[in-house]
């Protein structure tokens, strides 16, 4: 019998390892119930404020915050580093607002033994999706709020081009995103809604669209990079945009 080479033995170990850390939607909903450490990652504690930060002994990645205090609304931000910025905007509305923050920790284009990609946008198994989904099972109205960046001068459209918020629910949309749109426009913002004012950036392939969501509880919101400069340069214009959004709660 043939032993198995070095090379790809190191490379079973490490999926292996992978896929034994990363929990599901079960395990997050016990530990929205009671916040402890779970394999692969660490917690953190302090007065009503629970943290998980991946270890570095093994393959996890994706940090979650939680402040079960707050309301019963997710801040996504899946591409912290490919889209600067984008953390420091979706902590402040976390902070203001809700109960869950979840982020990457790894950039979405690193290269990876095991996975095809580190697209949180992408990837469908990973503490991300688990603590969207465990946390929707146990808060069945709770609304997701998903923070992007993107670059007005690689718009394939006019209106791309000229937008500097793209908001959208998906293929379809009420009330509530016209609603922050509204504020937005408001406080001075060129805010377009997908797909009724742009035909770009909608977010419909998200993977956050095959999480057994509540319709239209799911807003995507992309940012210019000129307009995220300004949030995080500016505390009261990064406070009234946070406003702005919640008023879909």
């Amino acid at each position: 019998m043939k032993s198995l080479n070095p090379f790809w033995l190191a490379i079973l170990l490490i999926s292996f390892n992978s896929l034994a850390v990363t929990p599901n939607s079960e395990v997050m909903q016990r530990w929205f119930a009671q916040p402890t450490a779970i394999d692969g990652w660490h917690m953190t504690h302090h007065q009503s404020f629970f943290t998980l930060t991946p270890s570095e002994q093994n393959d996890s990645h994706g940090e979650v915050y939680y402040a079960p205090e707050q309301l019963p609304c997710i801040v996504s931000v899946p591409h912290r580093f490919h889209d600067k910025h984008t953390l420091t905007i979706g902590t402040q509305l976390f902070k203001q607002a809700c109960q869950l923050l979840v982020t990457n920790t790894k950039h979405r284009y690193d290269p990876h033994p095991t996975e095809k990609t580190l697209d949180y946008a992408k990837q469908v198994r990973n503490i991300h999706t688990a603590a969207i989904s465990g946390f929707v099972a146990l808060n069945p109205t709770a609304t997701v709020f998903q923070i992007h960046g993107f670059s007005q001068k690689k718009r394939k459209t006019t209106a791309g081009k000229l937008s500097e918020v793209i908001l959208s629910q998906g293929k379809q949309n009420n009330e509530t995103l016209w609603k922050i749109k509204s504020c937005l426009v408001k406080q001075g913002y060129r805010a377009l809604i997908y797909p009724q004012e742009v035909k770009e950036l909608g977010g419909t392939q998200n993977v956050v669209h095959q999480l057994a969501l509540p319709a239209y509880h799911f807003v995507h919101i992309e940012l210019s990079y000129q307009i995220r400069k300004q949030l995080i340069n500016n505390n009261q214009q990064l406070e009234q945009f946070s406003e702005c959004v919640q008023s879909a709660l």
